[in-house]
C-alpha cells in the first residue's frame, strides 16, 4: 500500500509515461505531462499556502485542467475543496467563510465569478499556475511532511442549519476506498473511465484515483451528455467508454429519450449506478443497449464513500426495491432501532457504518462531527468509530443489504444529498416571508413548498434560485390561507401532504 495517492501518479510516469491519462473534448493528457503540469501547480499554490491548510478550487470541472488542479493543490501538501461555480454568491460565501481558504484556484472562465464573492485570500488561476517554474526542492520538503493521516478533501454537502458542511478525508482513506474498489469491480489497465459525476460530488472518486492506481484512461464527458441523451451514446461509442458511473436519475434520463438502441453500446462494460434508488425498467433498456456489461448499484455517502456494492443477476418487477448488495469486506454495517439498540438481520433499522475510509469528520464543525459519529455504539468494549447515516436498512440472512429511505428531511435528488430544512432557512430568508414548510413527496419525488401569506410564487422561486442549487429548488408550490397544526401545537404535516 502507497502512502500518498500522488504515488499513483509517479508509479504511472514510470511505467506508462505516454499514456494518455485524462482526455476532453477539446485535449488529451499523458501521464508525464501531466506530471509535470501538476508540479507546476503545486509549485505555484505551495508560494502561497502552508502544507495542511485548505485550497477552494472553483474551475470549470468538465476537463482535464480542473483535473490537473485537484493534484496540484495535493502537490502543495494542501487539502482541496472543490467547489460548485454554478452556486448562488450567497451560499459560495457561507461555505468560504467556513472553509477560510489559506488560496482558491481557479480558471481564466471563473476568475470573474470568484471576485465577485468576498475574498480576502490569494486567487490562483490554473492556467497560470500550469506554467510556474517547478521548484523541486520545495515539493520534497512538503512531501517529507506529510503524513497518511493528513485530510486529502474537504467535499461540501447540504446542512439542515443552512450551512453546508465540509466533508473532510484523509489521505489513508482515499488510498484504502481506491485499492478495495479497484478490487471489487476488477477493474484493470484496459478499461477505459467515463467521468460524468462533477468533481466536487463525491461519485467522481472513481474516476481518478482508480485509473491512476491502475495507469488507465479517464474521458470527461462533456456537460451537454447531461441534457441531450443522444450526445451521451454518441460520445459513448466514439471513446470506447467501458465504465460508466452516473445516478439514476441520469440513466432514466437515457432510456426515456430513445436513444438506447439494442446492442448500441458494446463496448460498455460497467453500469455503476448510485445516489439514489435504481429503477429495473430504466435497467433492462440499459442491459439491452450494453449486452456486454453488469448493473453493478452501490450504496455510500461522501461520508463513508461506497460501502455495499451489487453486480445485479436477476429480474425484478418495477416496484420493487433493488437491493445494494454485500458489504465490502472491509466494512461493519449496524442496523439499530431508535434506541441504539442492534437488530437481528431481516429487520429495518438505522444504518450505522464503519470502514477503514470512513471520514474524518466535518471540517472545523465540532458539534456536528459529535452528533453524527459515535464510539462503540453497542457497548461492546474497544474502539470503533461509527457514522450514523440517517438511512434506514436491512440486511438478509444472506447478509445482502437493501436501503429503504430516509429516517429524517435528508433526502436525494439527482443523485446530491439535500436537507429539507436548508430549503426551508432559505425560505426564512426571503423579505416578507411569513410562514411556511417544504416536503417532499417520495412516489411523485417532488419537493413542495407550502406557504402562507401575501408573497407570490414567482417571488418566492426568484429568491430561491439566489440562494440554492438548482437540485434544492421545489418543484411543486401550494398558497394555503392558513397553515394547519395539530392539538399539540406542532405543524401537521401530514395534513399537508394530502393536498401534494
Amino acid at each position: 500500500m502507497v502512502d500518498n495517492v500522488l504515488k499513483y501518479l509517479e508509479n504511472a510516469v514510470n511505467k506508462w509515461p505516454n499514456r494518455v491519462a485524462f482526455s476532453d473534448e477539446k485535449t488529451s493528457i499523458t501521464f508525464t505531462t501531466l506530471y509535470d503540469t501538476v508540479r507546476g501547480i503545486g509549485s505555484a499554490v505551495a508560494e502561497c499556502t502552508r502544507p495542511r491548510q485548505p485550497v477552494a478550487v472553483l474551475m470549470n470541472d468538465r476537463n482535464v485542467q480542473c483535473v490537473a488542479g485537484l493534484l496540484g493543490v495535493l502537490y502543495a501538501g494542501c487539502p482541496y475543496a472543490p467547489l460548485d461555480i454554478a452556486m448562488p454568491t450567497e451560499r459560495l460565501q457561507i461555505i468560504l467563510d467556513q472553509l477560510k481558504p489559506a488560496a482558491i484556484l481557479c480558471d481564466e472562465s471563473t476568475y470573474a465569478s470568484v471576485m465577485r464573492a468576498n475574498i480576502t485570500c490569494p486567487v490562483l488561476t490554473a492556467e497560470a499556475a500550469a506554467c510556474h517554474q517547478i521548484d523541486e526542492n520545495h515539493l520534497a520538503a512538503i512531501r517529507s511532511q506529510t503524513s497518511i493521516y493528513d485530510i486529502l478533501s474537504i467535499l461540501y454537502t447540504s446542512g439542515s442549519t443552512g450551512i453546508p458542511k465540509g466533508v473532510a478525508q484523509s489521505q489513508f482513506s482515499y488510498i484504502m476506498y481506491t485499492e478495495a474498489t479497484v478490487e471489487k469491480y476488477s477493474f484493470t489497465q484496459e478499461t477505459i473511465f467515463g467521468n460524468q459525476s462533477p468533481f466536487f460530488y463525491a461519485n467522481s472518486i472513481i474516476d481518478i484515483y482508480p485509473p491512476l492506481l491502475l495507469g488507465a484512461t479517464v474521458y470527461i464527458l462533456p456537460a451537454q451528455c447531461l441534457s441531450f441523451p443522444k450526445v451521451l451514446v454518441e460520445h459513448l461509442c466514439k471513446h470506447r467508454i467501458t465504465e460508466l458511473t452516473m445516478t439514476p436519475s441520469s440513466y432514466i434520463k437515457a432510456a426515456q429519450a430513445g436513444v438506447l438502441k439494442e446492442g448500441c453500446l458494446p463496448d460498455l462494460k460497467y453500469i455503476i449506478l448510485s445516489g439514489e434508488a435504481a429503477h429495473w425498467q430504466t435497467l433492462q433498456k440499459w442491459m439491452a443497449a450494453a449486452p456486454n456489461a453488469g448493473v453493478w448499484n452501490f450504496y455510500g455517502s461522501t461520508e463513508v464513500f461506497s460501502v455495499a456494492v451489487w453486480c445485479i443477476d436477476q429480474e425484478f418487477s418495477d416496484d420493487e426495491v433493488i437491493p445494494v448488495g454485500l458489504p465490502y469486506k472491509e466494512v461493519e454495517i449496524l442496523i439499530v432501532d431508535e434506541n441504539g439498540e442492534q437488530l437481528p438481520r431481516g429487520e429495518r433499522g438505522e444504518m450505522l457504518i464503519a470502514n477503514p475510509w470512513l471520514c474524518s469528520g466535518y471540517y472545523l464543525d465540532t458539534e456536528r462531527t459529535q452528533e453524527a459519529f459515535v464510539i462503540d455504539p453497542l457497548d461492546r468494549g474497544y474502539y470503533t468509530r461509527y457514522y450514523r447515516t440517517g438511512d434506514i436498512g436491512c440486511i438478509s440472512e444472506e447478509g445482502v443489504l437493501t436501503v429503504l429511505g430516509r429516517k429524517d428531511s435528508q433526502i436525494k435528488r439527482g443523485g446530491y444529498r439535500m436537507e429539507i430544512g436548508e430549503v426551508e432557512v432559505a425560505l426564512r430568508k426571503i423579505p416578507g416571508w411569513k410562514n411556511g414548510c417544504v416536503l417532499y413527496d417520495q412516489e411523485q419525488e417532488k419537493l413542495c413548498c407550502f406557504w402562507e401569506g401575501s408573497l407570490t410564487q414567482k417571488e418566492i422561486q426568484s429568491a430561491l434560485r439566489k440562494q440554492l442549487p438548482r437540485y434544492a429548488l421545489p418543484d411543486t408550490f401550494i398558497h394555503v390561507e392558513a397553515l394547519p397544526y395539530t392539538a399539540t401545537m406542532k405543524l401537521n404535516r401530514e395534513m399537508l401532504r394530502k393536498m401534494i
